[in-house]
Parts: structure tokens; sequence; C-alpha cells
């Protein structure tokens, strides 16, 4: 554990305090897990035996690591070895106990993908990856002695691919293709893997499928998987043969529901409820369609399928945080799942001296719209900060935040706006953003900006905009179309240029971009100028800080150059920062966190200081 020494910067030792990203467990073998941990001083793929005690370093990049897969028997872990936080590389294999990398493609190319799905004899494996233009499927073999064999390609398309799982006995690869225009739909494969042909297909399921696993203890063939057809994802599971699907679904689950374990065995599922921004935590009976709540009743879990452990007494294990506390292993203990025991907690929690509360607001166009809001609890106007989320498909909880506590240090109000195209309100409020990106998410965040001043809470000239990725973009954009509201902006990884970010991405985010905008710049040109920050570039009045990874491949350098460039020759004031890393480097390297934060605080205190004057 680093520790600092100057007591003045005192914000900086959240960063390096000891904390948990998520734990990923085996599944046939779910107390062996990956942890996720910066307790290196860096984000790293640990493993961690929770029956044993055992734990190892598996990774040692030099931007840390934040994705990895572990084999269902827990003895190999997988993750995509990229050069400089790129997230172009090759996925390698290293044994849960530890030693050498073995690149398990080294035929291919270098590619874009995050994880690979393996069946329960660890012999074969499949995974997705963007390759140039192409969205494409590998499976890769292995021979008796564990050595990878060449990986051969089983599908490809410019479709988006939602995922690609390997069924248990690994006869079976299913994925899911994100289609439709103005509505959404997806289309399930099911792919032989000897004969490399389709063996089972479902066309134009309504809303988003996910595939999550094969069933493994089932004598008919299903999937389990996550839909939003009928307006809030639900878990689904597929009869492949038989051609039919079943919701699960119960009266007491009222927002997006997610997959957080499948205890199949006990005919169980661990799920967690998200409704408006909060959190609920179920443990499902699928033979009774009964519903039980258990866990802390506030807090944030991780919404990653397969992020629970089963202890072989059934006890679950799962990571948990809420605002005054930071993340936790929590034991959840079988049978009445009611007694909750800390197994593992990194930092203590603290009491807070700040209020934080759930807000609800209407938008320009009447929709209402959830915040949180945080301040000292002495109430005065002051400095407010309204920090955007990514995404844009996320939002923000009752959770842990270094950066949300730095900002309150340093005397700041602080605000997180789920804005539409958050996830937890719904499919219309989620897939309300497609086909004009960028205008509602800005009306959201403004209307937000107008409660705090309305209220009291905020000077209406000192607001800060800060936000990272999609959130980055929103910050640009909303600088340039209400030019007089903000003291000035933050914009993490941007999207500056709509089309020059289609042109420099991966294949699997332009199949996205082309669901967001209706199709390609040349098919939509006016929908991405409108919703290009470049076009409202000359608008700015306030001083914006653009902060990028040299080696982001998800909002590519050279967009955000050109945007700098129409700045400075408009003479707007803007500070251009670069960090050597790719998109995921400010979130996994600590040192990088750290030095993106003190400029971003630096940049939002002086330009208060500058409109006080």
């Amino acid at each position: 554990m680093v520790t600092m020494s100057n007591e003045k910067e005192k914000w900086m030792q959240r960063f390096y305090d000891p904390t948990i990203f998520c734990i990923n467990p085996a599944r046939s073998t779910p107390h062996k897990t990956i942890m996720v941990s910066n307790i290196s001083g860096k984000f790293q793929l640990h493993s961690y035996d929770f029956i044993t005690g055992f734990s190892r370093q598996i990774t040692n990049k030099p931007q840390g690591a934040l994705f990895g897969s572990i084999s269902p028997d827990g003895k190999f872990i997988y993750y995509l070895n990229d050069g400089h936080g790129s997230e172009h590389g090759h996925f390698v294999r290293v044994p849960f106990v530890g030693g050498r990398a073995i690149d398990i493609t080294p035929s291919l190319p270098l590619y874009y993908s995050y994880e690979v799905s393996v069946n329960n004899a660890c012999n074969l494996l499949c995974f997705h990856a963007s390759i140039e233009d192409k969205n494409k499927v590998y499976i890769v073999p292995f021979d008796t002695k564990g050595k990878p064999l060449s990986p051969y390609l089983l599908y490809e398309s410019n479709k988006s691919i939602q995922g690609s799982i390997m069924s248990p006995d690994g006869k079976f690869t299913c994925i899911s293709l994100l289609s439709g225009k103005s509505i959404t739909s997806s289309d399930i494969l099911v792919f032989d893997n000897t004969t490399r042909k389709i063996a089972y297909s479902f066309h134009n399921i309504k809303g988003s499928f996910f595939p999550y696993a094969f069933s493994e203890y089932s004598s008919k063939l299903k999937v389990l998987g996550l839909s939003n057809g009928s307006g809030f994802y639900r878990p689904i599971l597929f009869n492949l043969k038989e051609k039919t699907s079943k919701e699960i679904n119960n009266s007491a689950l009222k927002g997006d529901v997610f997959v957080l374990g499948w205890i199949e065995k006990e005919r169980k599922m661990l799920i967690s409820d998200v409704h408006q921004a909060q959190q609920s935590l179920f443990l499902y009976d699928l033979e009774k369609n009964i519903v039980k709540k258990i866990g802390p009743t506030t807090g944030t879990f991780d919404l990653f399928f397969n992020s629970v452990a089963v202890l072989p007494d059934s006890s679950l294990l799962i990571k948990w945080h809420s605002f005054e506390s930071p993340p936790k292993i929590l034991k959840l203990k079988s049978p009445s799942y009611k007694k909750i025991i800390d197994v593992y907690t990194p930092v203590p929690t603290t009491k807070s001296k700040y209020i934080h509360k759930n807000v609800k607001f209407r938008s320009s166009d009447g929709k209402e719209v959830q915040m949180w809001i945080v301040q000292p609890k002495k109430k005065k106007k002051r400095p407010f900060v309204i920090d955007i989320h990514g995404g844009p498909h996320g939002f923000v909880g009752d959770e842990f935040s270094p950066k949300t506590q730095a900002w309150l240090d340093k005397g700041f109000g602080y605000c997180a706006v789920n804005y539409r195209g958050s996830i937890g309100f719904g499919k219309e409020f989620m897939e309300g953003i497609y086909g004009n990106p960028g205008t509602w998410e800005v009306e959201d965040v403004v209307a937000a900006r107008n409660w705090l001043v309305k209220k009291g809470l905020a000077d209406s000239k000192k607001i800060i905009l800060s936000g990272w990725s999609w959130g980055g973009y929103i910050v640009l954009l909303a600088l340039g179309k209400y030019p007089n509201l903000w003291a000035g902006g933050i914009a993490g990884t941007p999207i500056a240029d709509c089309v020059l970010q289609y042109e420099d991405e991966p294949a699997y985010f332009q199949a996205i971009d082309r669901k967001r905008f209706g199709g390609t710049p040349a098919q939509k040109p006016k929908i991405y100028k409108n919703s290009s920050p470049t076009t409202y570039a000359k608008n700015f009045q306030a001083p914006v800080l653009i902060l990028y990874g040299e080696n982001d491949v998800r909002c590519p350098p050279r967009q955000i150059k050109h945007f700098e460039k129409i700045l400075r020759k408009a003479n707007k004031r803007i500070i251009v920062n670069k960090f050597s890393s790719g998109h995921a480097g400010e979130f996994a390297n600590t040192k990088i966190r750290i030095a993106n934060t003190k400029k971003a605080l630096d940049f939002a205190v002086n330009t208060i200081k500058e409109a006080s004057t």
C-alpha cells in the first residue's frame, strides 16, 4: 500500500487506499476468483481463493488491468495483453497459481476484445474481436497437453456482436447481433463448433439481448441472457431446440434487473434490481417464482454476470460499497442470507460530514430525471461541479468515489446526473437518445444546473462541468450549445468530432454508432454534424480542459487534435493535456488518475477564482 506523506494532499491517499474493482469467480469452482485490485499501486488482476486464502498477482501491466476471464475449473486466467493501454493486443493465458503468460492467438493480427468463454474441459474457447472493419468470432482449440492450436474464424459481421459464450461441453457457441433501425432488435445465432454452421437461431428478438451462459444441468439446450424487450432489462431463458423463451420476472422487480450469479444446481439466481439509480439485491427462486430481498438495503453491487462467489455451504460473497463506505467483500450467510459478514475490508467506513441526497427534477420537455447531490451540512451558495458519467449506458448510484471526495475537499458541491441514456430507468429512457445523440443528455444536464441555481445551492457563475468518455462528449456539447451557463468544463477522453471518431474507432464501436445515429456518417451526415461538438466550438465562452490518452482507440486522438485546432483558431481558451495510456488508463493507473484529478481540480479552482474577480 502506497501512503502519502503530505497531509495537505489528503485527497490523493484515497486513490492509493487499497480497493477492489470487481471479482470474477470460476463457474465450476466459484471460491476461486479473479480479484481486480490496486493493492500493488495500480489496478491489476489477482487470483484469490476464498477457501484457502491463496492469492497471487497475475498481471503487472504498466498501465494497469481491469478485465480478465477465468476457466470454469479455476486453473487458468485469460486477459488481453495490449501495448501501452491501447486495448489492442492478444489474449494470453496464465495459471491461477501464477506463471508464464502464453499467447493463445499468435497468428492473428492485433484485435480489440475483452473476455473469453471456455468450455468445462478447458480445451476450447471462444471470443469476439474487432479487426479492421469487421467484428469476428474465433474459436481456439487446445491439444491434449494444453497447448493452443491455430484459431479459426467462426463468424464475422459488421453488426454489433453483444457477446459470445461457449457451451459447457464445447459443442456450441452462442452470439447475439444487435439489429433494427428505429426499433432495436437482436438476432441470436448458435453455431455447431464442429461443422462451424448455424445450428439454432432466433431472429428479430425485441430489444437488446446479451447472452450470459448455457445451462449446465438442464437436459434441454438452454441459454440464459438479458433482454430489455419488455421495456426493462430482465433475465430470459431460451430453449434452443424448442424455440421457446421465458422471461424471468416478478412483481417485486421495478427497474432493470441484472443477474450477478446463476446458481443453477439450486434453481436460483442472485439478481440486482436497479430502479431510479438505487439497487436492491434479491435471491430468486426459479421453481417457485419467489424473490427474497437480501443483503444491504443501501449502496451499490456490481452488475457483471458471474460477479458473486458461491461457497460450498451456499453462502454468497459479493462486492459492495456506498457513498460513505469504500468497496468491501461481504458474505451473506446461508441459508437465511440475513447475516452479513465483512470478509475483506481494505479501508474502514468513516462517517461523512456531507449530505448525500437523491433528487428528481424535470428536464426541458417535462421528462423526470434523477441526480445525486452532495454538499456540506451547512447550506449556502457555493461553487458546484456537475459530473457526467460515461457510457452513455451507465449510471451513478449510491457509491464510493475518490474523485467525488476530492471535489468536496476542495470546497465544491457535487452533482451527478443520470441523464437520458442511463440504465435503471427503462428502455424508453435509455434509448431516448438514439437518432439524436447528445441532445437530451445536454438538456438534462442544463435542467440539473438550473435546479441547483433555483434552489439556492449553486452560485450560477461558479458551475463547472466534468465528464469522461461519453460524459466528456456531453461537456463539450453543453459548453457549445449553452455557452453562458458555465464557468468552465473538464472533458476527459471525449468525443469531439463524431465523423472523425467513427472513422478511427474499432468496428465494435462503429456498429454501436450506426445504431445510435441511425447509420454511417455518409448515410446520416446531418445527424452526425448536429451531434458533433465541433459544430458548436466557435460558441465557446468558458475555458475548457481536455485530457486524453495518446493510445486511446475508443475516443482516438485525431478528432481531439482537430477540435483543439478549431478552438485555438477561434481564440478560445483551451488547455489540452495527454497522458501515456489508452481509454481505460485513467481508471486503472493510479498515478495517471491522481495527475488528471489534480489538473482538473487546479483548473476548476483557478477558473472559479477568475469568475469571482
